[in-house]
């Protein structure tokens, strides 16, 4: 066989398989095929909408959580209490009656009503960190491993706490006011202190 027309036999053999292992597809049908990047707003307006709700009605008493931790603190931090990280840190979603102290321009001191009265700040300006997220239970770290997520969720959290909770009732405060509310709390089972407590509000109501 002459051994010009056996190479050309071999090329063409080689382009038939090469074109047939080629596709070729339109960019969109490949977009649609790969996974979208996460939408941590349209997560966490959902969230907010049909599943935080049910949370915050279940809110424990700021002052049954204070009396369960000196009581028994092991297990008041295991039923009250929820953290994606191990440690000492942990979070809880309270509910509790005050008396506005004084409107400052951070935050709002108040003083919660209870056996013991205890100082404690509905942040207002600073609303950052996980303090919601964790303290929701709604949030489960295997399901997001890409920390970025994570870091995402809190801050479209703080953000509707910031832009639209805060507006919504800290222009109507005034000293000596009665207020019910519910919030998200940071605690340090090592160092549990009530007095002075940031509470991360998301529900208040103004008392007659």
């Amino acid at each position: 066989m002459n051994k010009f027309f056996k190479y050309g036999l071999i090329a063409v053999g080689v382009i038939l398989v090469g074109y047939n292992s080629v596709y070729i597809k339109k960019l969109s049908d490949v977009q649609k095929a790969m996974p979208g990047k996460f939408d941590a707003k349209a997560f966490v307006q959902e969230l907010w909408n049909e599943k935080l709700p049910a949370k915050l009605d279940s809110a424990i008493d700021i002052n049954s959580l204070r009396k369960s931790i000196e009581t028994n603190a092991d297990e008041a931090f295991s039923k009250y209490t929820n953290a994606l990280a191990i440690g000492n840190y942990r979070y809880a979603l309270v509910k509790g009656e005050a008396t506005i102290d004084s409107v400052n321009e951070d935050d709002v001191s108040v003083i919660v009503q209870s056996e013991q009265p205890f100082k404690a700040a509905i942040v207002t300006e600073f609303v950052y960190g996980n303090t919601l997220r964790d303290a929701s239970g709604l949030v489960n770290l295997k399901e997001f491993p890409n920390t970025s997520d994570l870091n995402n969720i809190s801050e479209e959290l703080n953000e509707i706490i910031r832009k639209k909770v805060v507006s919504s009732f800290k222009p109507n405060l005034k000293q000596g006011m009665k207020i019910e509310f519910t919030g998200a709390i940071q605690l340090n089972k090592e160092h549990v202190h009530f007095d002075d407590l940031e509470i991360v509000p998301v529900r208040i109501k103004m008392l007659p």
